[in-house]
């Protein structure tokens, strides 16, 4: 039997939000305001050092009266609204079905080469967002010198959020560091063990491939400029998909902890959840900013094209680890 996360009706979070019921399920449209989540752990489990500290910039007056007209925000709200009913998203369901439908005699046993796989998958988005600065930056010379710099301004404040950095505020623990607390609560050894094993990742290792060739080509473009809206059209992409990513994942292991976890005494370190669940949203939106900054309206086929290449990769990566779930 389906879980609640699939079986619900595609009513929208944004209606959600209105109403102020957490919905996991709906179809967003963007831009969208959360309602206020439930915490399961304690206060201090919260969010608030580690909030990201929003910093948006917009695009200034050029003074070249030359340039191609820039997409406009209701294009890029429209790419997006076509990643609701794509592939990532059906898989995302199906592996929070899976994910909620653990055996609770051997949760442990399903559960760990996954987390071998999402180990890898989560450190691989890095190198992809250092690709798509670097599509960008390599325009110099030949993009807009105002356009570009905007862009990158935009771009660079998530990609060193994951490394604890944050407007006015001292570095605190990377990404990494919080998934190795979270894995570390649930399972009683460090992630440190689990990769030491050298069980290969095959699955990730599969998608961060196919991101790194397809970012890095510029979807095969032969023009910097367009293949750097391909790269923003791809970043776009993975932080609107990790929104849904995230926010889903985070609601699951709640459920397994109340119907698992907290019955063996499990203290859930919940904070790289929360911070992924609270901040994908804002992520996005900064990489509206960067997209409105630099992308001509002449490329939206260029970013639908992006858009679609990682929503059918990492669709392939959710179906697979969904299935090693399902097996057992």
């Amino acid at each position: 039997m389906a879980t609640a996360l699939s079986a619900k009706t595609c009513t929208g979070v944004a209606a959600a939000a209105r109403k102020g019921v957490r919905s996991v399920a709906g179809v967003r449209h963007a831009p969208v305001v959360k309602a206020p989540r439930k915490v399961v752990a304690s206060a201090t489990a919260t969010p608030a050092k580690e909030q990201w500290s929003l910093t948006m910039h917009n695009a200034p007056v050029s003074t070249n009266a030359n340039l191609p007209k820039l997409i406009s925000k209701e294009q890029v709200v429209s790419l997006e609204a076509e990643l609701d009913q794509g592939a990532s998203v059906a898989a995302l369901r199906r592996f929070n079905d899976a994910l909620r439908a653990l055996p609770a005699d051997r949760w442990a046993a399903v559960l760990r080469p996954v987390f071998n796989e999402l180990c890898f998958n989560l450190e691989s988005f890095n190198p992809a967002f250092t690709s798509c600065l670097l599509m960008v930056q390599r325009t110099i010379g030949v993009s807009d010198y105002v356009r570009r710099d905007m862009a990158l301004k935009n771009l660079i404040q998530p990609l060193a959020g994951e490394y604890g950095m944050h407007n006015n505020q001292p570095q605190l623990k990377t990404h990494r560091e919080l998934f190795a607390d979270f894995y570390a609560s649930l399972f009683g050894t460090s992630l440190e063990d689990l990769i030491r094993e050298g069980v290969a990742p095959a699955a990730a290792q599969k998608l961060w491939a196919q991101m790194n060739r397809d970012i890095m080509s510029g979807g095969g473009a032969t023009d910097p400029v367009e293949g750097a809206s391909y790269a923003l059209g791809y970043n776009l992409a993975i932080e609107y998909l990790a929104d849904y990513e995230k926010t889903w994942m985070l609601d699951s292991f709640r459920d397994l902890n109340t119907r698992i976890f907290a019955g063996e005494g499990k203290q859930v370190d919940w904070v790289f959840l929360e911070v992924h669940a609270e901040g994908e949203a804002e992520h996005a939106a900064i990489g509206h900013n960067a997209v409105l900054n630099f992308v001509p309206e002449a490329h939206v086929p260029v970013l639908r094209k992006a858009m679609r290449d990682h929503d059918r990769d990492m669709a392939a990566f959710y179906n697979h680890v969904a299935s090693m779930l399902e097996q057992h």
